[in-house]
């Protein structure tokens, strides 16, 4: 019997994500995972991560989280890195060319109407169905598939994107609004408006709202796992799983199993790899 497993932002910590794997008995030969993005960046081994994931391509299904698509970005040589990079093993790899081609082709969502089940890396825009969420993500995955996607990957960091919907002049913004979204978003208002701060708004108690929270009073559908909130931690919830348990920053690394009537739920602890933070 084929298992599919869940599990949370590795950031390239090699070690945990191998040790899990042996705790969980994945098989590649017949087995299959998802994974809730953010593969990559701030733990020492993005490359090993990349390299296992990409052996096992046809077996593993990804999402991309905010440090993959700046994986990207660096890749294409359009920003500088950061103080918190530990993308050049990665990047100088002479694989480096057909892994990142592989990453660039990965999706920001994915459903399985089998399972029941859809991932994200971050969130879903509460006033967005499934079927509408599936446009926003085609949009911007027919940009990152195009022949121009290094011009498209520019455009995201040369502004801000907009809080909320309403406020995009143009194509460039709303896109730049889905990505954030897909792959940023933690809080957002009852109106729709998000912050994209890695901190909590003030004001969280009273107007601000856990994303999941406003969309599951808004959406009678679709069940979500999704990964990088470190700081909430593991969230198991009738139509919600989320995965991100800080691994990099010195907790847990999570994982569900998802075929069975409830999903099961797996941790192994993990080393720090960088100083904590809310991301």
């Amino acid at each position: 019997m084929t298992a599919i497993y869940a599990m949370g932002d590795l950031q390239g910590c090699y070690a945990p994500f191998s040790s899990l794997l042996e705790q969980i008995g994945f098989a590649p030969q017949t087995d299959r995972l998802w994974l809730a993005g953010d593969l990559v960046n701030r733990g020492p081994d993005s490359h090993a991560v990349i390299n296992r994931l990409y052996t096992w391509r046809d077996r593993v299904q990804i999402v991309l989280g905010n440090h993959d698509l700046y994986a990207l970005a660096r890749w294409a040589g359009v920003i500088p890195a950061k103080k918190n990079d530990t993308l050049a093993p990665l990047l100088v790899d002479p694989r480096a060319d057909e892994w990142m081609d592989w990453l660039r082709s990965s999706p920001l969502l994915h459903t399985d109407s089998q399972l029941g089940w859809s991932m994200v890396h971050a969130a879903i825009h509460p006033d967005w169905d499934m079927a509408t969420a599936r446009g926003h993500a085609d949009a911007v995955e027919d940009a990152l598939h195009d022949r121009r996607w290094r011009r498209f990957m520019k455009s995201l960091w040369v502004a801000p994107a907009p809080n909320r919907w309403q406020d995009c002049r143009n194509e460039e913004d709303a896109q730049r609004f889905r990505v954030a979204v897909f792959t940023r978003a933690r809080y957002v208002t009852a109106k729709g408006v998000f912050s994209w701060s890695n901190t909590p708004p003030k004001d969280t108690a009273h107007e601000f709202a856990p994303w999941h929270q406003r969309f599951f009073e808004r959406q009678t559908s679709g069940a979500i796992i999704c990964g990088h909130w470190a700081t909430q931690g593991l969230l198991v919830q009738p139509r919600m799983l989320a995965l991100d348990s800080g691994c990099v920053w010195g907790r847990q690394l999570s994982a569900a199993r998802l075929d069975g009537a409830e999903p099961v739920i797996y941790q192994i602890s993990c080393p720090m790899f960088a100083q904590p933070s809310n991301g």
